[in-house]
C-alpha cells in the first residue's frame, strides 16, 4: 500500500474504536451534502473521563487491538514516517473507547512502551503525536494502581526531557505537558503549571514562547479564565514566581501579563502566600517590594501584621523543624523589622486563632506524610499559645489537655470558615480548595476527638451540602467515617441514622475506595456499638439497596423482624419527624415502597369501628415533613405526596391528628424572673434550635448560636446546668433543662460553655410610624417592625433579653420574628409610654385598615401575610387579657383567705391598656380582613361580637329589621364555612328570605337541582353574567349531568375570562364521560395559569396517557403533586380537616399511577391493587362527593390504562356511582351509572336498579323487576370466566363473589316483601333462606333470617296467650331467632350489639320457662301442657348444643363484648345453661385476662352468696383450663394474674370503703387510707375506656373472625400508684386516686363508696351503642356527633371505680363565676317568692314576672365562657359547635330514656374542647316527673345555653343535630330495645327505682318503661296515637323545654333563670 493509503487505513482503524464506542457524529454536513470526517464526541473533544458508555467492549475490539499491535511492529512501519504519524493518532483513538485495563498500562503494554519512545522521536510530528496519546494512560476512571504508576511514569519522563536542554524536545516537552493539563487531576495540574511557568524564565525565546502560547491556550485567552486556572496553585506557583523574581524577572512579568495585570499587582494579589516564605527566607527587599506595591506608605510592620498576612506567616513557620518554635519566628519577623522584637509570640496568634487553625488544618489534611505530625505539633502549639498566662515559656508545648478546650472555643468560627469555602458562600471556590477544607474538617475531628460536640451540628451541614457535589462526595463521606469512627457513643446516636440514610442515598457516588471505608465502618459500628444499636434498630434506615451490605441489612432485618406492621409504620412516623432532610428523604423513599406492599393494614385499621391511632399519626408526621421541607426541597414534598397518596384521605370525621400547638404566655410582661426564664425555655425549644438545625447557612448558624449562649447566659443556665449549684433557682433551672426533650438538650449542650461574640450591630435610622405600606413585604415589615419594638423593651428582664433577639430578627429565618411578634408588642402596650401604645396600635390598624388589591400578585400575598401576624398578635392579647383576668381572680380568693390586702392597680391598669387597644380595632374591619385572609372562624366571632354590640347599644332590641343586614353579613360567612347547618340556622331569624338566601340553603343542603334551576333562570335573563355561570356548572358537576355541564360549557362566549373559569369543570367532566376527543379540544385552549389547575391537570395526564406518552404522563403527575404539597403551609396542615382537599388530590394522583400500569412495580399483582381500591374508597369515609369524583377518575384511568381492566371490574367501579348517588339522594345520577354499568354487560346492575325504583317509590315496580331477574338467573354471567379463558376453572374467590351476588338479590327482595306486609311469612321465610343458601358464610344473610325470626316472635308475644303460635309457647321461634344470630356471628361483628343480648335473654328465658311449667294461662288441657313443656326442654337441650358449639367455634371477643350481660346472669337456675356461662366467661378471661379479670372479680367481691360462689367457681374453671396452655409459662402467667387482682381488688375495695375522719380535701394513700402499694405494678389494665373496649373487626363480607385482633398489644398496665389522693366534697366523700400507666402517664380513677355503679356501667354501653350508630350515618359522622363517655367498673354492688375525666366545669359553677364578676348576686328567697307567684295562674297571666322581671336580672353569660377559654377563633368556633352538637344529641337521649335532675350541677363542659358531659343518671325512665316539684321540661334549654348556641340560638346546627340523633334513634329502635330489655330484666340491678310520688305517667315496670321509650322514639307524645315526624317531634320538644310556664315551675335548686 502506498503510504497515503496507509494514513487512510490507519485513521479509518481509529475511526472504528470511535464508532464502536457510538461517540461519532453523522459524516454529512447538513448544509453542503458534502461528505466530511466525522467528529468523535470523546477523542475530538479531550473530554475528561470515558465512562462505561464510552467504551467499546467486545471481542471485535481484542481483535482490532491484536491486528494493531502486529502493525505497529512490522519493519515497514518503523521505517516510515507518515503512516507512524498516523498510528500514533489512531492509537489515540483505541485506548481513549478501549474496555481493556491491560492496554493502558503505561509501563507494561506495547501502546505505552511505544508511546514514551515516540516521545524521543526524531520526528517532530511523531512527538507531538505522542504527546497527544499520553493522556490516555491518565484519565481518571482508569485503574488506580495502574493510572497512579501511569502517572509517575509520565510525569518523570517528561521531566527527563525537560532537563535535556534540547530545544527540539523542550516543544514536544511543553506540548505533552499541556495536553496532560487538560485530563489531570489537582495534583498534576499544580505540577503541570509549575513546569509552564519555570519555561517562562527559559533562556530561549522560542521555548519561553511555547510555553506562555501552551498557558493562554489552556486558559481560552482570558484573564478571567487564567485566574481561575491559577487560583487553586497559587500556593505553590506564586512561590516560585517571587522565588525567581530577582534572578528571572521575566516570569513575573510574563504571567502578569497573562493575567493582566501589572507586576505590583500581581505581588499584591498573591501576597499571603508569598509573604510567609520570604519571611522564612529573610527576603526583606522582596517584602518591601510588596509594602511598596500595597501603597499608602505600608510599612513592613504594617504588611506583616495585617492579619491575613498574620495569620498565614504564623500558620507557615509553626510548621517548620525547629527546637525552639517560638523562638525562631520571633527570631525571624524581627529580622524583617525591630519592632517584633518586644512582641509576645501568644498576642500575634490570639489575633486569628481560627484562621490559624484553619490553615494548620488544611496542612494537616495534605497527603505529605512529613507535613502532617508538623501541623498537628504546630497545632498543639497554637492552642497553648491560645492559653498561656503570663511569660512566654521556653522549648516545645506538650500540653494535651489544652486541644479539647481550643476547639471546643473556637470550633464554630473554623467551621463557618471551612464551610464558607466548600459551601462557596465567598464566591466560586476551586474544587482542590474545597476538597483541602473538607480534608481539614477530617483532620480536625480525628485531632479534637470528642470535644468537636459543639460544632457537631455545623460539620454534619457542610459534610452533607458537600456530599451532593460530585466532585466532593468522596472526601466529604470520608471525613463522615473517621467522624463516626472517631465519636464516643452519646454523639454517634443521633448520628446513626443520617449516617445510614446518606449509604442508602449517595452509595452510586462513591468510589470503591469510598465505598470499601464504608463497608468496614459499618461493621465496626455493628461491633462497637450492638446494644445501641439494637436500641434504635427500629428507626435506623435500610441499607437493602446496597448490595455490598447484605450481610448487615440482614443482621438489622433480623432485629427489626419482631415488629410488626403497627409499629414498622411507627417507626417511620418517627423518623419522618427528624430535622434531618437526608434522614427524612431516605424514611419517604422507604415507606413508599413499604405502603405499596402494606398499605391494605392502614386502610383495614382506618374503617374500623375504632380506628388505631397509628394511621392519623403516620399521616400527621408525613405532613409536617412537607411543611418542614417543601418551600427548600422540592424532592422530599413530591415524597411526601407520594406516601400521603397511598395512605389514602382519611375520614377526618373518624381519624384526626391535630398538630400540637404548644403556646406560651407571660403574665407578668416579662416583670417575673421564673416566667421569663419560662419563656426564653420556650424560645429555645420551639424557635431558635429548630432555625439552627434547619439552617444549612453557617453565617446564620453563627448568629443563632451566639443567641442561645447569651439567652442561656441570660437564665444562669450555664452554672445551674453545669456546676448543679444548690440554690433553690438553680434546682428549679435544671428540671427545666431535664424537661427539655433530649434532642433540644443534645444541641443546646455546646453553648452552656461557649463564648461567641458578635460585632457590634449597625445602627438603624429611627422608625417613622406607621412603617406598613402597601408595597412592602412581608418579611420586611414584619422585621422592621419587630427590630424597633426590641429596641423599646420595657422592664429589667425584657432589656436583658430583647437585644439578644435583636440580632436574630433581621436576617434570620423569618419565623422568629412572627414569634416575638406578640410579645415585643404586647410589652410596649401594657409597660410603655402613650405615645409608644398609640404607635403599635395604629401600626395594626394601618395594615388591617389597607385596601385589598383585587387583582392577585406578591402585593396582595403580602398584606395578607401581615395581616395575618396582626391576627396572630391580636388572639394573643386576647389571650393574655383572659388569663390576666383569671390570674387576679384567683389571687382575690387566696387573699381573702388570707385576709391581706394586695394593690391590684397595676394589672388593672395593663388589662385597661390591652383593652383599649382590642377596642380601637373595629370588629366589622377585622372580620372584612379576616374573609379576604379566608380566616372565617375569626370574620364570625368578631362579626357576633359587633351583632351582641349592636343589640346591647339599642335599647329596643325587638327590632328585628335593624339587624336583618348584621345576620345577612352573617350568613355570607357562614356560606365560607364547612358547617352545614349554620345557614338554615341564621335563616331563621330573617323575616324573609330573597332569592340569593334560598338558594345558598339549597346549596348548602345539597339540593343542587333546585339551585340549579333559579341559575338557569338567571342565564336566560342575563347571558353574560359569569358568576351565575359558574354556580350552574357547579350544580351540574355537583349532580352529576356530565353532559350537560359540557354543553353548557360549549354555550358559552369564546372570551378567554369565560373559558379559562369552566375549563376545569368541563375538563372533569370530559373524562367522566370519556370524551377523549373534546378534552384535547378543550386542553388545547388552556393557558399557564389555568394548566395549573388540579382538573386540568388531571385532563392533561389522562391524554398523554392515552397517546402513550409515559414520561409526560409521569411529568404532570409529578408536577401536580408538587404544586400540591408546595402549597401546604402549617395553618392548612393543623389537622386532617384542614388539609382534607389536598389529601384528596394525593390519593387521586396515587391510584391514576397505579392504575395507569405505567410506573415499574405498580403492574403486577393488579387483582390484588384492584381489592385494596376497594378499602381505599371506604377509607373516605361519608364524603359521597369525593368518593364520586375519585370513582369517575378512576374509571377514565382504568379505559386507557397499560393493565388490561375487564368490563366487569368497570361495571362494578359504575354500580358503586349508583349507590353513593342514591344514599346521597341523586336519583337521576344514579339510574345514569346503573345504565352504564349494564351497557357493560353486569347483569348484577338489576339489583341496584329495583334499589332505585323502590327509592323513588315504585315498590310494587322494584319487586317483580328483582324477582324477574331472579327468576331468569340474571346473575348466571358471575358463574364463569371471562370467555377469553373458558378453559381455567373456576377459582373459589370468584365463585363465592357469584353466590354473594345472588344472595343479595334474595335478601333484598325478602326485605321488601316483608316490609310490603302483603306475602305470606312463610314464603318470606323462604326467600330469607333462599339468601343464606346462595352464600352460607354471609353474616348479613343469617342476621335477616334471624331478624325476622324475631319479628314473628315480638308479634306472638304480644298475642293473648290463648292467640299464640304453638312454635312460640314451644320455643321453637326462639330457638330459631338463637341459631340465625348465632351463624351470623360467625361470619362477622357488623350487628354483634344487636344480636348477642337478644341471644342471650331468649337462650336464658327459654331455661327459665322449660324448668317451670306452662301457665295455666294457656288453659287446661294436660295433654298440650304436658307436650310444650317436652318440647320446651327438647329445644332447650338443641340450644344448648348449638350455644355450646358457637362457645367454642366463636372468639373469645364477641363474648366480651356482652361479659356483663353474662355475669348478670351467672346464677341461672338451670345447671346446663350456668355451665355454659362459666364456659364463656373462662374463655373470655384466658383470653383477654387483662380486660376481662376486673368483671369477674367484682362478682367474686359480690355481697351475694350465690354470686360470690359462682364467680370462684368461674375462677376454678379458669384454672383448670389453663392446664391445657402450651408453655408453664403462660399457665403461671396466668395464675399469678389472678391472684394478684384478688389482691389489687382488695385494696381498691379498702380504698373505697375507708373511713375518711373530718373534712380533709387531700390525703395519703398509704397513711390515710392503708393502701398496700406492693399490689403495683400489675399486668391488669388501668380500667379505662381506651383499655376496656374491644374493637370490632371492619365491616366487610369477607371478616375472618377468628384472627382479629379486638385489642392491642401496647395495652396500658398498672405500673404504680401514686400516694396523693383528692377527697371530692360530696356525701359519700368519693376519693380520686393516680395511678402511673405501663406508657408514662398518669391517669385518674374515682373510687366511688356507697353505690353500686352496675346501673352507669350499663347506661354506658347503651350510650356507646349509640355512638356506634351516630359514627355509621353519614351526616351524623360529618358533624362528628357523640356522646362523651367513660369506664365504669364496679369492684362489688357498692363500690367501683370511674374513669376521672380531667378538665370539666358545671354549668352552675362556669355562670355563677361570672355573674359574680359582674356583680350579678342571686337571692334565692327573693326568686322562690317570685317564681311560685309567677306560676300562680295557670292561665298565665303572671307568667311576665318570669320572662320580664326574673330573666332580664340574669343575662346570658355562657357565651363569654367560650371567649375566655378558647381566645383563638378557629378553636373558639370548633368548641361552640361541639357544645352544641353534643347538648343536641345528649338532649335527645336523655329525653328518650326520661334521664332527669338536669340541674347546673350534673351538666359539666369539657375545657379542652367545649363538649357537653353529663353525670349522674339516677334519675331515669322520667323519674324526674315524680319529684315533689317536677321536672317538666324534656331536657335542660334554658337562656344561658342557648346563647351560647351563637347568633341563631337553637335554630340551625342544635335543631338539625337533634333531628339527625333522633331519627338514627329510630332507625336503631330495635337494637335500642334488645339493650334496654338486656338491662331492664336485669335480675342484679334496680333500674327503675321507687317513685318519690304516684304518677300515673311514669311506668314502674319493664314492660312500661320500654314502651315508653318506644313511645317517644317513634315520636308519640303522651295521650296521642298518630306519631309525629322527627322534625315535628324535635319542635315540640324544643317549645316544652322553652316553654316558660314550664321552666317557671322548677324547683329552685334547677335555676330555670339561667
Amino acid at each position: 500500500m502506498s503510504e497515503e493509503n496507509q494514513c487512510s487505513a490507519f485513521a479509518s482503524i481509529g475511526l472504528l474504536a470511535c464508532a464502536g464506542a457510538r461517540t461519532l457524529s453523522s459524516p454529512f454536513d447538513t448544509t453542503s451534502e458534502s461528505y466530511r470526517r466525522p467528529k468523535c464526541s470523546v477523542c475530538d473533544t479531550m473530554r475528561q473521563g470515558r465512562g462505561a458508555t464510552f467504551t467499546w467492549e467486545g471481542d471485535q475490539s481484542e481483535k482490532v487491538f491484536a491486528f494493531f499491535s502486529k502493525l505497529v511492529k512490522t519493519p515497514q512501519l518503523q521505517r516510515s514516517t507518515r503512516p507512524r504519524i498516523a498510528a500514533m493518532a489512531a492509537l489515540r483513538r483505541l485506548l481513549f473507547h478501549t474496555a481493556s485495563i491491560s492496554h493502558l498500562n503505561l509501563s507494561k503494554s506495547t501502546f505505552g512502551q511505544w508511546c514514551m519512545q515516540a516521545l524521543h522521536s526524531s520526528i517532530r510530528d511523531l512527538r507531538l503525536a505522542a504527546g497527544r496519546t499520553l493522556p490516555a494512560f491518565l484519565q481518571n476512571d482508569v485503574d488506580v494502581q495502574i493510572l497512579r504508576s501511569n502517572r509517575i511514569l509520565a510525569l518523570d519522563g517528561l521531566r527527563t526531557m525537560s532537563e535535556k536542554n534540547e530545544v527540539v524536545l523542550q516543544e514536544s516537552c511543553i506540548f505533552a505537558w499541556g495536553q496532560i493539563a487538560r485530563i489531570s487531576s489537582d495534583d498534576e495540574t499544580n505540577i503541570v503549571l509549575l513546569r509552564l511557568v519555570e519555561y517562562l524564565g527559559h533562556t530561549n525565546p522560542l521555548v519561553n514562547g511555547l510555553a506562555y502560547t501552551e498557558l493562554q491556550k489552556l486558559s481560552g485567552h482570558s484573564s478571567f479564565a487564567a485566574m481561575r486556572l491559577f487560583a487553586p496553585y497559587w500556593r505553590t506557583i506564586a512561590i516560585t514566581v517571587v522565588r525567581e523574581l530577582q534572578t528571572r524577572p521575566q516570569i513575573a512579568q510574563q504571567l502578569s501579563d497573562l493575567l493582566v495585570l501589572s507586576v505590583p499587582e500581581f505581588l499584591v494579589l498573591t501576597q499571603t502566600f508569598t509573604i510567609p516564605y520570604l519571611v522564612l527566607m529573610k527576603k526583606r527587599d522582596i517584602l518591601q517590594r510588596i509594602a511598596q506595591a500595597r501603597g499608602g506608605d505600608c510599612s513592613l510592620w504594617a504588611l506583616c501584621t495585617d492579619t491575613t498576612n498574620m495569620a498565614a506567616i504564623l500558620a507557615y513557620l509553626l510548621i517548620q523543624p525547629s527546637t525552639d518554635i517560638e523562638s525562631m519566628i520571633i527570631s525571624l519577623l524581627t529580622e524583617i523589622t525591630s519592632e517584633f522584637s518586644n512582641v509576645d509570640l501568644a498576642e500575634l496568634a490570639k489575633s486569628e486563632p481560627i484562621t490559624i487553625a484553619t490553615e494548620l488544618l488544611k496542612v494537616a489534611a495534605e497527603d505529605d506524610e512529613a507535613k502532617r505530625p508538623r501541623a498537628h505539633q504546630a497545632i498543639q502549639i497554637l492552642a497553648n499559645l491560645g492559653h498561656r498566662k503570663g511569660a512566654p515559656s521556653k522549648g516545645l508545648a506538650r500540653r494535651n489537655d489544652v486541644l479539647g478546650p481550643f476547639f471546643q472555643q473556637w470550633i464554630l468560627g473554623i467551621m463557618a470558615h471551612l464551610s464558607d469555602i466548600i459551601n462557596d458562600v465567598r464566591g466560586l471556590q476551586p474544587i482542590m480548595e474545597r476538597k483541602r477544607c473538607i480534608g481539614a474538617i477530617r483532620e480536625m475531628i480525628r485531632i479534637a476527638k470528642g470535644h468537636i460536640g459543639n460544632g457537631l451540628p455545623q460539620i454534619c451541614a457542610c459534610l452533607q451540602s458537600a456530599l451532593e457535589a460530585p466532585e466532593l462526595c468522596d472526601g466529604a463521606f470520608g471525613a463522615w467515617i473517621v467522624m463516626m469512627t472517631t465519636l464516643g457513643e452519646e454523639d454517634i446516636e443521633d448520628l446513626l441514622d443520617p449516617t445510614f440514610a446518606i449509604i442508602a442515598q449517595h452509595w452510586a457516588s462513591f468510589n470503591a475506595g469510598t465505598q470499601e471505608q464504608a463497608y468496614k465502618m459499618v461493621s465496626h459500628l455493628l461491633k462497637s456499638f450492638g446494644p445501641l444499636i439494637r436500641q434504635v434498630v427500629n428507626t435506623i434506615p435500610s441499607l437493602a439497596t446496597v448490595p455490598l451490605m447484605a450481610k448487615f441489612e440482614d443482621e438489622l432485618g433480623k432485629l427489626r423482624s419482631q415488629m410488626d406492621l403497627k409499629h414498622r409504620y411507627e417507626a417511620f412516623g418517627e423518623r419522618c419527624k427528624n430535622e434531618n432532610v437526608t434522614v427524612v428523604t431516605q424514611a419517604l423513599i422507604e415507606l413508599e415502597a413499604y405502603l405499596i406492599e402494606h398499605q391494605s393494614f392502614l386502610h383495614e385499621v382506618a374503617i374500623r369501628e375504632q380506628p388505631d391511632p397509628v394511621v392519623a399519626l403516620l399521616a400527621r408526621s408525613i405532613l409536617d415533613a412537607c411543611v418542614r421541607f417543601n418551600k427548600l426541597h422540592a424532592d422530599v414534598a413530591v415524597l411526601c405526596a407520594r406516601c400521603l397518596g397511598l395512605v389514602g384521605c382519611l375520614d377526618s370525621n373518624k381519624l384526626e391528628a391535630v398538630r400540637d400547638n404548644r403556646e406560651i404566655v407571660v403574665l407578668s410582661n416579662f416583670g417575673k424572673a421564673e416566667e421569663t426564664i419560662d419563656f426564653i425555655v420556650f424560645f429555645l425549644q420551639e424557635v431558635l434550635v429548630k432555625a439552627f438545625l434547619s439552617s444549612t447557612n453557617t453565617r446564620a448558624q453563627g448568629f443563632l448560636a451566639y443567641a442561645m449562649q447569651e439567652l442561656l447566659r441570660c437564665c444562669d443556665f450555664d452554672t445551674s446546668v453545669t456546676l448543679r449549684t444548690r440554690d433553690v433557682q438553680s434546682h428549679a433551672n435544671y428540671r427545666r433543662w431535664v424537661a427539655l426533650p433530649e434532642s433540644v438538650r443534645n444541641t443546646l449542650t455546646p453553648f452552656l460553655t461557649s463564648r461567641y461574640v458578635v460585632t457590634m450591630a449597625p445602627g438603624q435610622a429611627e422608625c417613622v410610624y406607621p412603617l406598613y405600606n402597601p408595597g412592602m413585604s412581608h418579611g420586611s415589615w414584619l422585621r422592621s417592625f419587630v427590630y424597633d419594638l426590641l429596641q423599646k423593651g420595657c422592664g429589667e428582664n425584657a432589656r436583658m433579653i430583647f437585644p439578644v433577639c435583636s440580632r436574630v430578627v433581621r436576617t434570620q429565618d423569618i419565623a422568629i420574628a412572627e414569634f416575638l411578634l406578640p410579645f415585643t408588642a404586647l410589652n410596649v402596650i401594657v409597660g410603655g409610654i402613650e405615645v409608644q401604645k398609640l404607635e403599635v396600635q395604629n401600626e395594626l390598624l394601618a395594615v388591617l385598615s389597607q385596601p385589598l388589591p383585587e387583582s392577585g400578585g406578591a402585593d396582595r400575598e403580602n398584606m395578607l401575610l401581615c395581616s395575618q401576624s396582626v391576627f396572630y398578635a391580636l388572639d394573643y392579647f386576647t389571650r393574655w387579657m383572659q388569663e390576666k383576668k383569671k390570674e387576679i381572680a384567683a389571687l382575690k380568693i387566696s387573699v381573702a383567705k388570707a385576709n391581706i390586702e394586695i394593690d391590684y392597680g397595676m394589672d388593672l391598669d395593663q388589662i385597661k391598656n390591652i383593652e383599649e387597644v382590642l377596642s380601637m380595632i373595629p370588629a366589622e374591619i377585622i372580620s372584612r380582613r379576616a374573609v379576604e385572609c379566608k380566616s372565617y372562624a375569626r370574620a364570625l366571632f368578631h362579626w357576633e361580637q359587633y351583632i351582641r354590640q349592636q343589640k346591647e347599644s339599642v335599647a329596643n332590641a325587638g327590632q328585628n329589621d335593624h339587624f336583618e343586614p348584621l345576620y345577612e353579613r352573617l350568613q355570607e360567612i357562614y356560606t365560607q364555612i364547612d358547617e352545614p347547618d349554620g345557614i338554615e340556622g341564621i335563616s331563621a331569624h330573617l323575616h324573609v328570605l330573597n332569592v340569593d338566601q334560598q338558594i345558598l340553603e339549597h346549596r348548602k343542603a345539597g339540593r343542587w337541582t333546585a339551585a340549579q334551576s333559579w341559575y338557569e333562570l338567571l342565564l336566560a335573563e342575563s347571558p353574560n353574567n359569569a358568576d351565575a355561570q359558574i354556580n350552574l356548572l357547579t350544580c351540574l358537576k355537583e349532580s352529576g349531568q356530565y353532559d350537560m355541564l359540557l354543553n353548557q360549557v360549549e354555550g358559552l362566549s369564546q372570551s378567554q375570562v369565560s373559558l379559562s373559569i369552566a375549563l376545569p369543570y368541563a375538563a372533569e367532566a370530559a373524562w367522566a364521560t370519556g370524551k377523549w376527543d373534546k378534552l384535547a379540544k378543550l386542553l388545547s385552549t388552556c393557558t399557564d395559569a389555568v394548566g395549573r389547575d388540579f382538573n386540568v391537570g388531571i385532563g392533561s395526564a389522562l391524554l398523554a396517557l392515552k397517546q402513550n406518552e409515559n414520561e409526560r404522563f409521569t411529568k404532570i403527575l409529578d408536577e401536580l403533586r408538587r404544586g400540591t404539597a408546595g402549597s401546604l403551609t402549617a395553618t392548612t396542615t393543623a389537622s386532617l380537616q384542614a388539609c382534607h382537599d389536598a389529601m384528596l388530590r394525593f390519593h387521586v394522583l396515587a391510584e391514576v399511577e397505579a392504575i395507569s400500569g405505567v410506573r415499574a412495580g405498580l403492574e403486577d399483582g393488579r387483582s390484588m391493587t384492584m381489592g385494596t381500591f376497594n378499602q381505599r374508597l371506604n377509607v373516605l369515609g361519608a364524603f359521597l362527593s369525593d368518593k364520586q369524583y375519585l370513582l369517575g377518575i378512576r374509571r377514565a384511568a382504568m379505559q386507557l390504562s397499560r393493565n388490561i381492566f375487564s368490563k366487569t371490574e368497570l361495571a362494578s367501579a359504575w354500580l358503586t356511582s349508583a349507590r353513593l348517588a342514591r344514599k346521597g339522594g341523586f336519583t337521576h345520577q344514579a339510574f345514569n351509572a346503573v345504565l352504564h354499568a349494564t351497557q357493560l354487560g353486569d347483569d348484577s346492575a338489576m339489583i341496584e336498579h329495583s334499589r332505585l325504583l323502590w327509592k323513588e317509590g315504585h315498590h310494587r315496580k322494584a319487586i317483580q323487576s328483582l324477582e324477574g331477574a331472579i327468576a331468569a338467573n340474571a346473575f348466571r354471567s358471575h358463574d364463569y370466566m371471562p370467555p377469553e379463558d373458558s378453559t381455567a376453572t373456576l377459582p373459589q374467590d370468584r365463585q363465592q363473589q357469584q353466590n354473594l351476588v345472588t344472595a343479595r338479590a334474595h335478601l333484598l327482595l325478602a326485605k321488601w316483601l316483608d316490609r310490603a306486609g302483603q306475602t305470606q311469612s312463610d314464603i318470606i321465610i323462604e326467600r330469607y333462606q333462599k339468601a343464606t343458601a346462595h352464600h352460607n358464610r354471609w353474616e348479613k344473610g343469617h342476621y335477616y333470617l334471624g331478624k325476622h325470626y324475631n319479628k314473628l316472635l315480638e308479634s306472638e308475644k304480644a298475642k293473648p296467650p290463648g292467640k299464640q303460635a304453638q312454635t312460640f309457647v314451644t320455643g321453637e321461634t326462639a330457638k330459631l331467632v338463637i341459631e340465625n344470630y348465632l351463624r351470623s356471628l360467625a361470619f362477622g361483628a357488623k350487628n354483634i350489639y344487636q344480636t348477642l343480648p337478644r341471644i342471650l335473654t331468649l337462650w336464658l328465658e327459654l331455661g327459665s320457662d322449660a324448668a317451670q311449667s306452662l301457665d295455666p294461662k294457656y288453659g287446661n288441657d294436660e295433654n298440650f301442657r304436658t307436650h310444650a313443656t317436652i318440647q320446651r326442654k327438647k329445644l332447650l337441650a338443641a340450644v344448648n348444643t348449638q350455644v355450646k358449639k358457637y362457645i367454642d367455634r366463636l372468639p373469645a371477643f364477641v363474648f366480651y363484648t356482652a361479659l356483663a350481660q353474662i355475669v348478670a346472669r351467672i346464677c341461672h337456675p338451670d345447671q346446663k345453661i350456668y355451665a355454659h356461662l362459666v364456659d364463656i366467661v373462662a374463655k373470655v378471661i384466658m383470653t383477654h385476662p387483662q380486660q376481662s379479670l376486673w368483671t369477674l372479680l367484682a362478682m367474686v367481691k359480690s355481697s351475694s352468696k350465690d354470686r360470690a360462689n359462682r364467680g370462684v367457681v368461674c375462677m376454678n374453671k379458669i384454672i383448670e383450663n389453663a392446664k391445657a396452655l402450651r408453655t408453664e409459662s403462660a399457665r403461671t402467667e396466668l395464675k399469678a394474674l389472678m391472684l394478684h387482682g384478688q389482691k389489687l381488688s382488695d385494696q381498691l375495695l379498702h380504698v373505697c370503703e375507708g373511713e375518711i375522719h373530718g373534712k380533709p380535701s387531700n390525703i395519703s394513700l398509704t397513711k390515710d387510707l392503708g393502701f398496700n402499694h406492693k399490689t403495683a405494678p400489675s399486668r391488669l389494665v388501668i380500667p379505662l375506656e381506651s383499655t376496656l373496649t374491644a374493637s370490632l373487626p371492619p365491616v366487610t363480607d369477607n371478616v375472618n373472625m377468628k384472627t382479629h385482633k379486638a385489642f392491642s398489644k401496647e395495652t396500658i398496665t398498672i405500673s404504680a400508684f401514686l400516694d396523693d389522693v383528692l377527697v371530692l366534697n360530696s356525701l359519700q366523700r368519693p376519693r380520686k386516686i393516680n395511678i402511673r400507666g405501663s406508657d408514662g402517664r398518669i391517669y385518674g380513677l374515682l373510687c366511688k363508696p356507697k353505690d353500686d355503679l352496675r346501673k352507669d356501667q350499663r347506661l354506658m354501653e347503651f350510650n356507646a351503642m349509640i355512638n356506634r350508630s351516630l359514627k355509621r350515618d353519614a351526616e351524623s359522622s360529618k358533624r362528628r356527633l357523640y356522646i362523651k363517655t367513660y369506664a365504669v367498673t364496679p369492684l362489688n354492688e357498692e363500690c367501683g371505680l370511674i374513669e376521672w375525666i380531667d378538665n370539666l366545669k358545671t354549668l352552675r359553677d362556669i355562670v355563677l363565676r361570672i355573674y359574680k364578676q359582674k356583680h350579678v348576686l342571686i337571692n334565692y328567697t327573693e326568686i322562690r317568692m317570685l317564681l311560685d307567684e309567677s306560676i300562680s295562674d295557670p292561665a298565665g297571666s303572671k307568667l311576665n314576672i318570669f320572662t320580664h322581671k326574673i330573666l332580664p336580672s340574669f343575662p346570658p353569660v355562657f357565651h363569654e365562657w367560650f371567649v375566655e377559654m378558647f381566645p383563638e377563633p378557629g378553636a373558639w368556633f370548633t368548641a361552640r359547635l361541639k357544645y352544641t352538637r353534643s347538648c343536641a344529641v345528649m338532649s335527645m337521649v336523655g329525653h328518650v330514656l326520661g334521664l332527669g335532675d338536669r340541674h347546673g350541677e350534673n351538666i359539666l363542659f369539657e375545657e379542652g374542647n367545649g363538649g357537653t358531659f353529663h353525670v349522674d343518671f339516677n334519675c331515669l325512665f322520667d323519674k324526674g316527673l315524680t319529684f315533689e316539684k317536677p321536672e317538666l321540661v324534656p331536657f335542660r334549654l334554658t337562656n344561658n345555653m342557648i346563647d351560647a348556641f351563637g347568633a341563631y340560638g337553637y335554630e340551625g346546627p342544635f335543631r338539625k343535630c337533634s333531628e339527625l340523633a333522633l331519627a338514627i334513634l329510630r332507625q336503631n329502635e330495635d337494637t335500642l330495645m334488645t339493650i334496654l330489655e338486656t338491662f331492664l330484666y336485669d335480675p342484679t340491678t334496680d333500674f327503675i327505682g321507687k317513685k318519690k310520688r304516684d304518677t300515673s305517667v311514669v311506668p314502674d315496670t319493664p314492660e312500661g318503661v320500654l314502651e315508653s321509650v318506644r313511645n317517644k322514639v317513634r315520636g308519640l307524645l303522651p295521650m296521642e296515637s298518630v306519631p309525629l315526624s322527627v322534625e315535628g317531634y324535635v319542635q315540640e320538644l324544643i317549645r316544652q323545654a322553652t316553654d316558660p310556664m314550664k321552666l317557671a315551675s322548677m324547683y329552685i335548686g334547677w335555676c330555670a333563670f339561667f
